[in-house]
């Protein structure tokens, strides 16, 4: 495995999945779990990544680890148990002397029934003419770079010059590496360095570690710069 430095693989763990290499996606679940992730967090990311590869492991942990996805889990999972015991009959009869395979369905991961559950599909006949119902969006093969992520939120500091906005919490088991990764993102701002927060001083980040041990990076637009 590469030695990579803590600045570069905090910058593949943002970097959309599909984009990685088989020992960069190594390295960055390594990366993750010394981290502080916890092993089902990272089992539940990796499933989520498998349908949408255009995600960064950032992303991926992001949303199984919200309380709205863990909501809906606990409660698929308990639909599910509800399901399979109305199912099971109190008594089973005797079997036949030969019985055929009853066909079995591929099994479907969590995030699949989670994202049912988040997102039902319309009442039937609610339809249209050129409409089509998507369990899923296709996978966007558009170029992204590795800072990509964060256009949308420059885009949103600019409409709010002079506010600042929380750009990313760090909760890590160790407090230290958790102000180490803060203080990094907010030197990319800083200096420059992710293309959309762009020219040189049109944006301004600090750091902060709060009560609860998470050690966040603001910003914002504070107008144009060099």
């Amino acid at each position: 495995m590469a030695n990579y430095s803590y600045e570069t693989l905090q910058r593949m763990s943002s970097h959309p999945w599909e984009g990685l290499k088989p020992g960069q996606r190594k390295s960055v679940r390594s990366w993750n779990r010394k981290e502080g992730v916890s092993e089902p967090d990272m089992l539940e990311a990796e499933r989520l990544l498998e349908t949408n590869p255009n995600m960064s492991m950032d992303e991926a942990l992001g949303k199984v680890t919200s309380p709205a996805y863990k909501a809906a889990s606990a409660d698929t999972k308990e639909r599910i148990a509800e399901l399979r015991k109305a199912a099971t009959p109190e008594s089973e009869p005797a079997k036949p002397a030969k019985q055929a395979k009853p066909e079995t369905k591929p099994k479907r991961d969590v995030a699949e029934l989670v994202g049912e559950a988040l997102n039902p599909k319309p009442a039937d006949g609610v339809t249209g003419p050129d409409w089509q119902w998507l369990d899923q969006l296709p996978v966007d093969h558009a170029p992204v770079s590795s800072q990509g992520v964060y256009i949308a939120l420059a885009t949103a500091m600019r409409v709010n010059p002079g506010m600042w906005t929380r750009m990313r919490a760090y909760v890590r088991s160790d407090r230290k590496r958790g102000r180490q990764a803060a203080r990094a993102l907010a030197n990319r701002v800083n200096s420059g360095d992710i293309p959309s927060m762009r020219p040189k001083g049109s944006y301004e980040a600090a750091y902060r570690t709060l009560e609860d041990g998470s050690s966040v990076c603001f910003a914002r637009y504070v107008g144009e710069g060099e």
